[in-house]
């Protein structure tokens, strides 16, 4: 039946954006249709908030989003945090200064900014966001230097970097006490967050927060950071560009970010419509 689904959970990068990073005009209708049929659409992303807010403004989005890839929930018509699983300060020092010495790119992320390295090109993509929104939805970006890490919140650490082994040394040299979860997002990208954070988990929180039952819930994906929500949700959907294991693990595959895959398995999978 068409209503038996109450939240379509949607990743961003890869998903629900396409290759220039933008909500295809098809996936917009789509996700209109199902907030007229009362449907709530809540988006969980790797992403700090901060950075993905404006496509949460471009849909007209009032549900709490999953960002950091899980380590914060935050309720957007309110700003609330609903929850936030932070680092401790000793890992955090470690590995600031392991990503100092291998000269790795990197950002920080606090609750309120995003901190960069000295030699960051990944802070370019923040500048680029900034430029495309209103100021009032800019992401605050600080230098690395003024990083306060004993008496600040840090949520999420990401190291950008396109060596396709860098996964297997971050657990090897850093993550040897097992108090980290290192995720890959993305080609070359890396998401570092406290033990146990993942998108499942915030999923399975706000869930209960909400009295949504698991059953209830369609997950969209396309990387490795997703299947925590596969494991979850009632429904899981990866694009057609998704990674290899998260379409083996998704109960459909649709067509790809670039073909509106989110939008054609909505009509398929939920509107029935197609």
């Amino acid at each position: 039946m068409a209503n038996e689904y109450k939240w379509i959970v949607c990743d961003l990068d890869g998903t629900l954006l396409n290759s220039a990073g933008e909500i295809t005009d098809e996936n917009r209708k789509a996700i209109e249709i199902l907030k007229t049929k009362g449907k709530e659409v809540i988006i969980a992303t790797g992403r700090h908030d901060l950075i993905a807010n404006k496509y949460l403004y471009e849909l007209d989005l009032a549900t709490p989003i999953i960002a950091c890839n899980g380590a914060l929930i935050k309720d957007v018509r309110t700003g609330e945090i609903l929850y936030m699983k932070t680092m401790e300060p000793n890992v955090v020092a470690k590995l600031v200064d392991y990503c100092k010495d291998n000269r790795l790119d990197y950002l920080v992320y606090t609750p309120e900014g995003i901190y960069y390295s000295e030699n960051s090109k990944r802070i370019n993509l923040v500048r680029e966001y900034n430029m495309s929104v209103k100021k009032e939805l800019q992401a605050q970006s600080y230098s690395v230097k003024d990083l306060d890490i004993s008496n600040q919140d840090i949520i999420k650490v990401l190291i950008n970097d396109q060596n396709k082994h860098i996964l297997e040394r971050l657990n090897k040299d850093i993550n040897t006490d097992n108090s980290l979860t290192i995720v890959s997002s993305g080609r070359g990208l890396i998401d570092i967050m406290s033990w146990g954070v993942s998108k499942g988990k915030a999923l399975i929180t706000l869930s209960k927060h909400l009295d949504i039952s698991f059953e209830e819930i369609v997950v969209f994906g396309d990387n490795h950071n997703d299947i925590s929500m596969f494991e979850v949700a009632g429904l899981s959907i990866a694009v057609d560009n998704a990674e290899e294991e998260l379409k083996k693990a998704a109960d459909y595959v649709t067509l790809s970010n670039d073909m509106s895959g989110v939008s054609y398995a909505i009509y398929k999978h939920i509107l029935r419509t197609v």
